[in-house]
């Protein structure tokens, strides 16, 4: 049991790190995490607040804020559906394109470069095992 804390410990420090590391990814931009994430479901044609709010696993007021932010910094337009006044969608400015175009895609890039440095096999495994390992920790949390 001590080896399987010692591996534990090391699993959730290694994931402390790479929060870290993404963080400094929507730092570099002048951006908060969820203002960071919805800039990029935003280009990759996610609109909606709510589409954005179950893929970022963010509460719908945590990015309504982001949202305010990003609108306030001219990166975002909220225009409602023709059929559904109630339901924004977000469209990128050309000033929120840019960036996205010039910082996010860029740091992708470098994302991109890293997770190359694994060979398949090795991308194919850690990519199961987390996703292995999220879902029994999400089943076990939903059986509290």
């Amino acid at each position: 049991m001590k080896q399987d804390n010692n591996s534990l410990k090391a699993f959730r420090e290694t994931t402390m790190e790479l929060d870290n590391l993404y963080s400094i990814f929507s730092k570099s931009c002048g951006l908060s995490e969820p203002e960071y994430w919805s800039l990029l479901l935003i280009y990759e044609g996610v609109v909606t607040q709510s589409k954005i709010s179950e893929q970022l696993f963010l509460s719908r007021q945590t990015l309504n804020s982001a949202f305010k932010q990003l609108v306030k910094k001219g990166l975002i337009v909220l225009e409602p559906y023709e059929n559904n006044q109630r339901t924004k969608r977000a469209i990128l400015t050309a000033k929120g394109y840019s960036l996205v175009e010039k910082q996010v895609v860029n740091m992708h890039r470098i994302e991109e470069q890293a997770w190359m440095k694994l060979n398949e096999e090795e991308r194919n495994t850690l990519a199961g095992l987390t996703r292995k390992f999220a879902d029994a920790l999400s089943d076990m949390l939903q059986n509290l």
